[in-house]
């Protein structure tokens, strides 16, 4: 059965485009600057496949041998595999959740975070550090300053505070990158947030060209050294549901 694209309902006004702005690949680059990995950070910046890249990483020639690409067949089964078992490693989920959510065995699983770890022990760092962080004062905190106060058992919070970090901190970015293009795009009429994609409309008659609203989105993430993630964008003279990249 397929769904209706409920973003079909939303319209633009008349003589107005709709746009759609989303934040590529944030979460995880959030948690590659946390971990201060310079090799996932690398591969971001180079406009790699992550997902495809850590997979080869991981599983080498049991991955790339595999028949079809990254979008059809069994590779694309296995990346798809390798994006949820990465995430969900890197939130704190156990192998034995990480066994029950994609169907494998526990030393799968086990084998699969071992392997992760070693390849980017700056997780491990990252986890450690919010652990104690939880431990002594209850609390996470984000790269703006923000925080997060617990209240229940600190046994159970490593996975919601490790998960918190990255989504507070894209929501925040993508926030600010609306505050900017409210500030410098008098003409544009912000709409929605959705996380880390803002969806606005610009008369048609306007003059801003794609590169110029994508420069005023970016804002940098005040790391050591500075991250910006960049923004993909896309519209449509019809509806938010039938917007279409442009480059």
């Amino acid at each position: 059965m397929t769904l209706p694209n409920i973003r079909k309902l939303f319209v633009p006004d008349p003589g107005y485009d709709i746009y759609d702005a989303d934040l590529t690949g944030a979460d995880a680059q959030v948690v590659a600057a946390e971990a201060e990995d310079a090799d996932l950070l690398s591969a971001f910046k180079d406009g790699l496949d992550i997902h495809d890249k850590n997979a080869a990483d991981l599983w080498e020639k049991a991955y790339t041998s595999l028949e079809g690409t990254t979008k059809i067949g069994p590779k694309a089964a296995r990346r798809k595999q390798c994006k949820s078992a990465v995430h969900a490693t890197n939130y704190g989920a156990s192998a034995r959740t990480l066994a029950l959510t994609l169907g494998w065995s526990i030393h799968e699983a086990e084998t699969f975070q071992t392997r992760w770890f070693k390849l980017h022990p700056g997780i491990v760092a990252w986890h450690e550090r919010v652990g104690s962080e939880l431990r002594t004062q209850r609390t996470a905190t984000n790269r703006f300053g923000y925080r997060i106060i617990y209240f229940d058992r600190i046994d159970s919070l490593l996975p919601q505070a490790l998960a918190w970090i990255p989504q507070s901190t894209v929501a925040l970015t993508c926030f600010r990158g609306a505050l900017q293009l409210d500030e410098k795009v008098k003409e544009a009429e912000l709409l929605l947030q959705v996380h880390d994609s803002l969806v606005f409309q610009i008369p048609q008659r306007t003059s801003r060209g794609t590169k110029e609203i994508l420069a005023i989105l970016e804002n940098p993430i005040p790391y050591n050294s500075p991250l910006v993630i960049g923004w993909k964008l896309s519209k449509s003279n019809v509806s938010w549901g039938e917007c279409e990249n442009v480059q």
